[in-house]
C-alpha cells in the first residue's frame, strides 16, 4: 500500500474544490472553518458552487490549496488507513508536502505560508513568469544568458519536465524573452502571476522567512515519510536542510522533474496528485511515461484509489459516501 504524494501550488486553484469533501466529512468541514478563522479565507464561500470572483487572488489561492491538499491527506488516513511513503510539493505546494511527510503540524505549516505571503505582500518586487514548452532547458539557458547576465532580471524559475521549462524575474525581460522564444517553442506564454516566484529577486522575502522558521517553527525530524524538495532537485536529507528549504524555496530554482525520476529510483511506482486540480498529474506523465499519477481530490477519487491499493475503509460508510456522489 505504499504511494508517494504529490501536492500541488498556486494556479491549481478552481472553484468547487473541497466541496464534495466537506459534504461527505464533517471533520473536512471543521479543517474548513479552522482555516477561516486562523487565516481569514473561507473556502467554503470562495470555492464552493461556482466560486467567487477573487478565487485566483494571491492570498486565497496559496490557503485554498493548502486546505484542500491536507484534507484529502485526512480523508486517506482516516477513511482508509493511508498515509503516503513519500512527499513532494510543487512551490508552494511545499507547506502541504511538509504535513504529508509528518515534518510540521497542520497549523506551523499554515504559519509559515501566511508568513511568506505577507513578507511578499510587503517585501517583493513585481514580476512575472512564462513557461516555454519544446525546447530543451540548455537551449533556453543559452538564449537567457544572450539577453542578461543578471538572473533578477529573467532565469529559469522551473524545470517542469526534459521540455517545459518555467522563467520568472522583471516583467519587461520575461516578457521580452517569450516573445524571443516563441517562434521555436510549441508554446511560451505569461503565467497569471504578479510575483517572480523561484527568482534571486525574492532573496529579502526568503531572507525574512528563514527568520522566522529558525524563530518560531519546530519540526519533527525525521517526519513519517520520506520528504523531497525541488530546491535540492531530491530528498531532504536533515532537519537543517529541511528548513533551509521551508525558508530559502520560493527564491531559489525549482526542479520538479528531478524530483520525480528521484523518487522513482528510490522505488516509488505508485503517485497520486493530492489536492485540487491534474497539473502535477500531467507532469509526472511528461518525465516518468511508465507510470501514472492519481488524482486525488473527491471522496469517489479517493475511494477508488484505496480500493486499488487494497486499503480497507476505516469507516463503514467511505465506499458509499463515494458511490452515492457519482449517483
Amino acid at each position: 500500500m505504499r504511494f508517494a504524494a504529490l501536492l500541488p501550488g498556486q494556479l491549481s486553484e478552481k472553484a468547487g474544490m473541497g466541496e464534495a469533501l466537506a459534504a461527505a466529512y464533517p471533520y473536512v468541514d471543521c479543517w474548513f472553518e479552522e482555516i477561516a478563522e486562523r487565516a481569514g479565507v473561507d473556502v467554503r464561500q470562495v470555492y464552493f458552487g461556482e466560486g467567487r470572483s477573487d478565487l485566483h487572488d494571491d492570498l486565497p489561492a496559496q490557503v485554498g490549496v493548502f486546505a484542500v491538499s491536507v484534507a484529502v491527506l485526512d480523508v486517506l488516513g482516516k477513511e482508509h488507513g493511508l498515509e503516503p511513503a513519500a512527499c513532494a510539493g510543487y512551490s508552494l505546494g511545499t507547506y502541504a508536502a511538509f504535513v504529508g511527510a509528518g515534518v510540521l503540524d497542520r497549523r506551523t505549516a499554515l504559519d509559515v505560508l501566511l508568513e511568506a505571503e505577507r513578507l511578499l505582500g510587503e517585501r517583493a518586487p513585481a514580476g512575472a513568469m512564462g513557461f516555454v514548452i519544446g525546447l530543451p532547458e540548455v537551449e533556453v539557458a543559452a538564449d537567457l544568458a544572450r539577453l542578461t547576465s543578471d538572473p533578477r532580471e529573467v532565469a529559469i524559475g522551473n524545470v517542469n519536465a526534459a521540455q517545459q521549462v518555467v522563467l520568472t524575474g522583471r516583467r519587461e525581460t520575461v516578457l521580452r524573452a517569450l516573445d524571443h522564444l516563441s517562434p521555436r517553442a510549441l508554446r511560451a506564454e505569461a503565467l497569471p502571476l504578479g510575483w517572480p516566484m523561484h527568482s534571486p529577486v525574492l532573496e529579502p522575502v526568503t531572507d525574512g522567512l528563514s527568520e522566522f522558521v529558525a524563530r518560531r517553527v519546530r519540526m519533527t525530524w525525521p517526519g513519517r515519510a520520506a520528504l523531497y524538495a525541488p530546491m535540492v532537485g531530491g530528498e531532504v536529507r536533515s532537519e537543517e536542510e529541511a528548513r533551509r528549504v521551508l525558508g530559502k524555496q520560493i527564491s531559489r530554482p525549482s526542479r520538479w522533474s528531478d524530483v520525480l525520476t528521484a523518487m522513482a529510483a528510490a522505488g516509488e511506482v505508485r503517485f497520486a496528485e493530492i489536492g485540487p486540480g491534474d497539473v502535477l498529474s500531467k507532469m509526472h506523465r511528461w518525465t516518468l511515461r511508465r507510470s501514472k499519477a492519481d488524482v486525488l481530490e473527491d471522496p469517489v477519487g479517493i475511494a477508488r484509489f484505496a480500493s486499488d491499493l487494497g486499503a480497507p475503509s476505516e469507516r463503514k460508510d467511505a465506499v458509499a459516501v463515494a458511490r452515492e456522489e457519482t449517483t
